[in-house]
C-alpha cells in the first residue's frame, strides 16, 4: 500500500469530548453519517480519566507505554523521587518518563497530509471549522478539532447538526468524515474510599488523633482512580512488605479480599468488580513503575476525591449530590466514547455489535485513509472495511518492537538507577 491512498484527498475529524452517542443519534445529520458509514463504541482501559483516554484514542498505545498510569501520582512513582519532603504526596502529573509516541497529527504529516489541529471552545467550533474550510488548501488534507461538548450545548440548538453539514460539504463524498468522543461521564451512586477500608481491614495503621499513617506498619495504600500500592521495602520510603514472597502474598489477599469483603452498607452490593495485577494489564519497558494492583470498581462507584490523594473520609462510603457524575476511576464501559465514519473505504449502515478499544482508532482511520502504521497497541478494525478494499489493501500484522536494543536497554536501566531499583 502506498503512503496516500490517491481516493481520497480530504477528511475532517471532530472529537467531541463528553458526547454521549444517545444524545445526538436523533439528530439528522447524525442519522445520515451513521447510515452512509460505521459506528461502533469504544472502550478504555483501566486506569479510566479523560488524559488517559484522550491519549489513547490519538495515539493508539494505551498510557503504560510512557510510563503514566494515573493522572495522580505519588510522588516518589515520579523520575525523580528523591524532591520534595514527602515521597507519599500525591500530584497531578501529566509527563511521562520518556518522550510520547506520535500522535495523529504527527502520523498523518509524516504520511504526506497537510493537518490543521484545532481545540476549541464549544462557542467557537462552528467559527473554527468555517475558518479552516475556507480557501485552497493543498492535497491530500485533514481537518482535526477536539471540542468539549457540555450538556448545555448538546441541549440546545443542534451544534453537532451544523458542523457536520460544514464538514460534510468540504470533504465531499470521496473523503473521510469522522465524528468521535474518547469519553463520556457516568453516574456516581456512591463515592468510596478505599484506604478507610484498607484500615479497617489492618492494612493500613492509623492514627485516629492525627489522621496520619503509620507507614512502618501499613501494608498498602490507594491512589489516584485505581491505583493500588503495596508499601515495599526497598522500594518505598518507608517500605514495610519484603519482596518476593511477602510481597505476593499480600497481593493475593488484596485480590481476593476487596471485590468479596468491601461491600455497599446499605445494600450489601458488591463494589469492586476484579482487582488486577499489574502484569495482567501491561507489558510495556515501564512495567516496573506500574501499580502493584489496579481497581476497577462496578457501575455506580467511584473512588472518592479524598481518597485519590491518599486520604481518609469521615465514612467509608460518601453519598454524592443527585446527578453527579465523573469521569475519572469509574468503570470502563460506562465512560467509553463512540466512531462514527464514512469513507470509500468503510461499509455503509454498519453498527458493530462488540465495543472496540480506544487505541483502535488511530488504525483504523489510518488505513481507510490508505496510510501504513506500526507499533501501535490495536489493530484497524477489519470488520469495518469494504471487503474489495480489504483485498487491495490488506490489513497488515500490527508491528511492535520485538526488543528492545542494547541503547535501550542501557536507558531503562538509567531509569531504573534514578529510582533507586538499581
Amino acid at each position: 500500500m502506498s503512503n496516500v491512498d490517491k481516493r481520497i484527498q480530504k477528511a475532517i475529524i471532530l472529537c467531541f469530548s463528553g458526547v454521549h452517542l444517545a444524545d445526538i443519534s436523533a439528530h439528522a445529520e447524525v442519522e445520515m453519517l451513521m447510515k452512509q458509514g460505521v459506528s461502533v463504541e469504544l472502550q478504555p482501559m483501566p486506569i479510566t480519566g479523560l488524559h488517559a483516554q484522550h491519549y489513547q484514542v490519538f495515539s493508539g498505545k494505551l498510557t503504560g507505554d510512557v510510563g503514566v498510569f494515573d493522572a495522580l501520582m505519588a510522588r516518589v512513582r515520579l523520575p525523580h523521587p528523591h524532591q520534595g519532603v514527602d515521597g507519599y504526596i500525591v500530584v497531578e502529573e501529566y509527563v511521562g518518563r520518556d518522550a510520547p509516541p506520535k500522535m495523529l497529527p504527527e502520523l498523518l504529516r509524516a504520511a504526506g497530509w497537510t493537518v490543521d489541529y484545532e481545540d476549541c471552545a464549544s462557542t467557537e467550533l462552528l467559527a473554527s471549522l468555517r475558518r479552516l474550510t475556507q480557501g485552497h488548501d493543498s492535497l491530500p488534507t485533514c481537518k482535526i478539532i477536539k471540542c468539549a461538548m457540555g450538556a448545555e450545548v448538546l441541549s440546545g440548538p443542534s451544534i453537532v447538526e451544523e458542523a457536520l453539514q460544514i464538514a460534510r460539504l468540504w470533504v465531499g463524498e470521496m473523503g473521510l468524515l469522522a465524528l468521535l468522543s474518547e469519553s463520556q461521564s457516568a453516574p456516581v451512586e456512591r463515592f468510596v474510599n478505599i484506604n478507610n477500608f484498607l484500615a479497617e481491614m489492618g492494612v493500613i495503621e492509623r492514627d485516629e488523633q492525627t489522621d496520619q499513617i503509620n507507614w512502618s506498619n501499613s501494608l498498602a495504600y490507594f491512589a489516584g482512580h485505581g491505583q493500588l500500592w503495596v508499601n515495599l521495602l526497598g522500594r518505598d520510603p518507608q517500605g514495610a512488605v519484603y519482596p518476593q514472597d511477602e510481597y505476593e502474598e499480600v497481593r493475593d489477599t488484596l485480590v481476593k479480599a476487596l471485590p468479596t469483603k468491601l461491600r455497599n452498607a446499605d445494600t450489601g452490593a458488591q463494589v469492586i468488580e476484579r482487582v488486577y495485577r499489574k502484569e495482567e494489564l501491561y507489558s510495556s519497558e515501564y512495567l516496573f513503575c506500574a501499580p502493584d494492583l489496579v481497581v476497577v470498581f462496578k457501575p455506580g462507584y467511584a473512588p472518592s476525591p479524598q481518597s485519590t490523594r491518599l486520604a481518609f473520609d469521615q465514612e467509608m462510603f460518601i453519598m454524592p449530590a443527585a446527578g453527579t457524575t465523573a469521569l475519572a476511576g469509574v468503570h470502563p464501559s460506562l465512560v467509553g466514547g463512540f466512531l462514527l465514519a464514512s469513507a470509500p473505504a468503510l461499509l455503509s449502515d454498519l453498527s458493530a455489535h462488540e465495543s472496540a478499544p480506544l487505541t483502535a482508532v488511530v488504525p483504523t482511520l489510518l488505513h481507510a485513509l490508505g496510510i501504513k502504521y506500526a507499533a501501535m497497541d490495536s489493530s484497524a478494525l477489519s470488520t469495518l472495511f469494504v471487503p474489495s478494499y480489504l483485498e487491495t489493501y490488506p490489513i497488515l500484522a500490527n508491528v511492535q518492537n520485538e526488543g528492545l536494543s542494547e541503547e535501550d536497554e542501557e536507558l531503562v536501566i538509567n531509569r531504573l538507577r534514578d529510582l533507586g531499583y538499581v
